[in-house]
């Protein structure tokens, strides 16, 4: 059996791919931020808070939490700066903690609702299945970016050293000197 991954070309089918890349990153910043915020006051104020990451509420310790919000602060920075300067090795670190934590989450929900109620777990389920949603479409965002600049090479052309040392490119990208001019055959 065969499944293609899907190759986006425009993020939220109305914005460019690179621009929605960045969008996103953003947002998750400032949602981890609130998040930071959130935990921060909950531990130095000593409330008894679920702690929710991306829909998974568990019995996990607040400062746990703080960090796993401070590493997703880090790597939204590193794909920011990975998609404004178009570094694939940035992007593809960002990529491989996506796909850890998706597994992570993934594996920490299937634990926590295995020690629950049932219906207590119903009430955090549709949360649980958003965050995976944004997260997986999040993770094809970003392939379908560094799969792009793959495919681009992500090399320029230095337009100005072929007028210094007056070089010419004709068709198939062939360089020529100016002293030597190619000979077309009709």
């Amino acid at each position: 059996m065969f499944c293609e991954i899907p190759v986006f070309g425009r993020c939220c089918f109305c914005m460019p791919l690179r621009r929605g890349i960045l969008t996103f990153g953003y947002l998750n910043i400032v949602f981890a931020a609130f998040m930071v915020g959130v935990y921060s006051y909950s531990v130095h104020f000593s409330y008894d808070m679920a702690m929710v990451y991306h829909g998974v509420a568990g019995n996990a310790d607040s400062g746990v939490c703080l960090a796993i919000y401070c590493a997703d602060i880090i790597f939204s920075v590193v794909l920011l700066y990975g998609a404004h300067r178009q570094i694939i090795i940035y992007l593809k670190v960002f990529y491989y903690y996506t796909l850890c934590t998706l597994f992570a989450t993934i594996v920490l929900e299937i634990i926590v609702a295995t020690q629950r109620y049932f219906f207590m777990e119903l009430e955090l389920l549709p949360l649980f299945f958003a965050g995976i949603a944004i997260h997986i479409y999040l993770i094809f965002l970003v392939r379908s970016l560094l799969k792009k600049l793959e495919i681009s090479g992500h090399t320029y052309e230095n337009q100005l050293h072929q007028i210094v040392n007056g070089e010419i490119v004709k068709e198939g990208n062939t360089i020529y000197p100016s002293t030597v001019v190619p000979v077309e055959t009709a």
